[in-house]
């Protein structure tokens, strides 16, 4: 610990002819301090912190500040308590220990190839891609490798026009999931799902409106894969809609 304050909240305890006896000191903050746990330290680890009993509390990333030991990757952080993990999670929590919290990445296997978890997306939506590839067709396949896995994804070709055209079609808004679904492919209008890892509620995409069906199907699954890997502004946000069903 790096000498926070601990604040107590001191209760008056009354007795049943109303004079107080005694009086209990419970305290409402704990120190939360950053470690890299089994990995090694290749950055500056946050500053330590306090966390105020149930209220939420958000870890600072610990992604640029650790490294996993060998055959392993970050995916998302651990709470840990006297040395066990007492939760695992991407987002913030509500702080209900009674007890000084050490934080650190949660690592996972990561052998050559792996799929990346839900858990992966959540935590790294503005992490670009570092290659695609893909099958092109009125129903084509895409897959994006980015540091922590690999996802996997389709491509559809559909006559169903976007509802909003606005932006041309290429709007990297998400569509109505069962009429996409549902749909026939071949068409001029091209939308992208990712398919690994496997969400129930991952959406159809839109892409682009292209003039004709044949151009959908020559281009659809390549620029599907191209705009989730890609790291320029329309890139993360397309990013993040076909990942939007991550970390629910």
């Amino acid at each position: 610990m790096k000498g926070i304050k601990i604040t107590t909240l001191c209760i008056a305890v009354v007795s049943i002819i109303g004079m107080a006896n005694a009086e209990t000191c419970v305290k409402t903050t704990y120190n939360v301090v950053y470690s890299c746990g089994a990995g090694t330290e290749s950055g500056t680890l946050p500053a330590d912190a306090v966390a105020n009993y149930n209220v939420s509390f958000t870890p600072a990333t610990l992604t640029s500040a650790c490294t996993a030991p060998s055959g392993y990757k970050i995916s998302g952080w651990s709470v840990y308590i006297d040395g066990v993990e007492h939760a695992y999670t991407t987002s913030s929590f509500t702080y209900s220990f009674t007890s000084d919290v050490v934080i650190q990445p949660h690592y996972v296997s990561n052998p050559s190839g792996v799929i990346a978890t839900s858990a992966d997306l959540a935590a790294n939506l503005g992490v670009a891609g570092t290659s695609y590839t893909k099958v092109n067709g009125a129903s084509g396949t895409w897959q994006v490798v980015f540091p922590y896995g690999i996802v996997n994804g389709v491509s559809k070709c559909t006559n169903i026009k976007p509802a909003n055209t606005a932006d041309g079609y290429y709007t990297g808004l998400i569509a109505d999931y069962d009429a996409i679904e549902g749909a026939s492919a071949g068409g001029q209008y091209c939308y992208c799902k990712m398919t690994e890892p496997y969400i129930a509620a991952s959406p159809w995409v839109v892409h682009y409106g292209y003039g004709a069906a044949s151009n959908c199907a020559s281009y659809c699954a390549n620029y599907c894969g191209a705009y989730v890997r890609n790291d320029s502004d329309y890139g993360r946000r397309f990013r993040a809609s076909v990942f939007a069903a991550a970390g629910d």
